[in-house]
């Protein structure tokens, strides 16, 4: 949900705080808009280009949340938004640790000579954006996305901790998640580093912020009589084989936030029997213990497994009738698809006389690259 909703192209805003209190302007806005939107989702239209945009708290901070409009059955207007990510933020406000935290990331980044902004949106795929709470570069490709994570997480889903961590890593970005909880701390499905719990302005401060877990060091050792640890193999008399065995490592946050966005502490995947280590390293601890293994262990993949709560199609307005199915190919010699009047195209604005299939202004390189494969 929102309560404010702006057309781009028609540069009509409407604020449903005024509908609910029976404005009758606001209504008659509402309603207009809405035909046309049941119409363009009648006739398959992308709810990100029907031109609907948030005008709230969205937009406040630079994030650009497509919507489309409904209808109750007992007559409520609502503007909703096209992904749940952009709706949660109208109803999870972020918490002031959680904005002092994006703050000292940002500072630590630029002090060390690196590149940062927070809320960062990477396109991914047509109308299709992954966020990030800040990411940190340095210049060079290298790109730790930073999450913090203050409040319960998902274990399955297309929102989990675990699929999200993938599905950065599959955008070029290393994730790199914080806490101040010890039950998410524990959890072994991303490489989590954790500080005590602190008040907002001890976050911001420039004195130290000690991370308490997440970084280790990697202690390598022959499998002899001389060793100090018991075989990792289970066995009873020695095995002659190189192992490692991490240890508990103090950083300080800042420390961390530079010296990833460096490469010189890196995530690594520890093995312990069947298990799974996920935690931070210097960069030369990694690369002795891959060299134990033969090589880095294989990373688990996105999750398959959609969230009980999620669903699996996009949201849209379609009314309940039989469907047009949308058609897609242009004739763009036929002159039905021309007009005498040059008017902005839907999609960059450049004056043009042509029209698509619904008799909107559009460039034909415009229209044929906004179409689905």
């Amino acid at each position: 949900m929102a309560n404010i909703v702006l057309h781009v192209r028609k540069n009509i805003r409407i604020d449903l705080n005024k509908l609910a209190q029976g404005d009758r302007t606001a209504q008659e806005q509402f309603d207009k808009l809405y035909e046309q939107d049941r119409i363009d989702g009648a006739n398959g239209v992308p709810v990100a280009e029907r031109g609907l945009r948030c005008a709230g708290i969205c937009m406040t901070r630079n994030v650009v949340a497509w919507m489309y409009l409904r209808k109750q059955p007992n007559g409520r207007r609502e503007a909703v938004h096209e992904h749940r990510e952009d709706a949660e933020r109208h109803t999870a406000p972020m918490s002031d640790e959680h904005k002092a935290y994006q703050a000292r990331i940002i500072r630590a980044a630029e002090e060390g000579g690196f590149q940062a902004d927070t809320e960062v949106r990477t396109l991914t795929a047509p109308r299709k954006w992954f966020q990030t709470d800040a990411v940190v570069e340095n210049g060079s490709g290298l790109k730790i996305g930073w999450e913090i994570q203050l409040s319960s997480a998902d274990v399955a889903g297309p929102r989990s901790i675990r699929n999200r961590s993938a599905k950065a890593l599959q955008y070029g970005i290393t994730p790199a998640w914080h806490t101040d909880r010890e039950d998410l701390a524990r959890r072994t499905e991303t490489q989590w580093t954790r500080s005590n719990s602190l008040p907002a302005e001890v976050i911001r401060k420039t004195g130290m912020l000690r991370v308490v877990s997440g970084f280790r060091a990697l202690d390598t050792w022959t499998c002899d009589h001389r060793a100090l640890y018991p075989c990792p193999n289970g066995k009873i008399t020695r095995c002659g084989k190189m192992h490692a065995t991490p240890k508990p490592r103090d950083i300080d946050f800042d420390g961390l936030v530079r010296k990833t966005a460096a490469g010189d502490v890196v995530p690594v995947e520890f093995l312990d029997g069947a298990s799974v280590h996920r935690f931070w390293v210097v960069t030369s601890d990694r690369e002795r213990y891959y060299d134990i293994l033969g090589g880095a262990p294989q990373t688990r993949g996105v999750e398959k497994t959609p969230s009980a709560h999620a669903s699996r199609n996009a949201p849209t307005c379609r009314p309940q009738v039989t469907l047009i199915p949308p058609q897609r190919t242009v004739d763009w010699s036929d002159r039905k698809h021309w007009d005498a009047a040059r008017l902005p195209c839907r999609y960059c604005g450049t004056a043009t006389n042509m029209r698509d299939l619904q008799r909107r202004p559009s460039c034909k390189v415009c229209h044929e690259e906004h179409q689905p494969a």
